[in-house]
């Protein structure tokens, strides 16, 4: 997957900042590469998705043209980055949360030296906590932190904060299925829902929600 050799200026970014019209500034692709290249080394060290699933949603944020994403477990900023560059494409902006306080500085550094401090602003917590205090509404939403707390996410999350038409993934849907099952049997059933499981690497993948419209 080619990486974009455009970013934009570094600006503070505030969890209540609607997106739009940031300008262009540089970057260079071969430091972005190798960024990512060490940051999906020391993958497993941090609970971090694989290089096929940051590519996929990369892929998904840009084909829904998300604009206003939240993520729920930055970890050390992985898939935070890949998110983040999608999200220059449609001009949005990505709210992630961490409750490890280390993880969260470093996911900061990750982040700046990837160029998207202006799109992507970390706050360190307890998401089931955090995202209470979120203003405003998403159109896509990462979930993968405690896969025994979906449920939780989710009676926070929808209605109010879930779009119409916004799409809910959830991490590791295949190989810890048993530790969100109540949330997946949940979903699968949910009348304002369509859902699917989808896999990049054939060994584990997301639950993908798709909010109709009309609910």
């Amino acid at each position: 997957m080619s990486i974009l050799a455009v970013t934009t200026p570094m600006q503070s970014a505030t969890s209540s900042a609607s997106p739009g019209n940031l300008p262009p500034v540089k970057r260079d692709p071969a430091q972005l590469r190798r960024l990512l290249s060490e940051m999906d080394a020391k993958g497993a060290q941090f609970w971090s998705v694989p290089r096929r699933d940051g590519e996929l949603l990369h892929f998904l944020v840009k084909a829904t043209r998300a604009k206003n994403v939240l993520e729920v477990g930055t970890s050390h900023g992985y898939s935070a980055i890949w998110m983040g560059l999608a999200l220059e494409e449609t001009d949005g902006r990505l709210i992630t949360i961490e409750i490890d306080a280390a993880r969260h500085d470093l996911a900061r550094k990750h982040v700046s030296e990837a160029g998207l401090s202006q799109r992507v602003t970390l706050l360190k917590g307890d998401a089931h906590g955090e995202v209470t205090r979120l203003d405003g509404s998403f159109d896509f939403v990462f979930l993968d932190a405690d896969k025994e707390g979906q449920g939780d996410y989710f009676s926070k999350l929808y209605p109010k904060r879930l779009m119409p038409g916004g799409v809910l993934a959830v991490h590791n849907a295949i190989r810890q299925a048993g530790s969100m099952k109540d949330y997946l049997d949940m979903i699968r059933k949910h009348p304002d829902f369509d859902t699917v499981t989808v896999s990049a690497t054939m060994d584990d993948g997301f639950c993908l929600s798709y909010r109709h419209r009309a609910s």
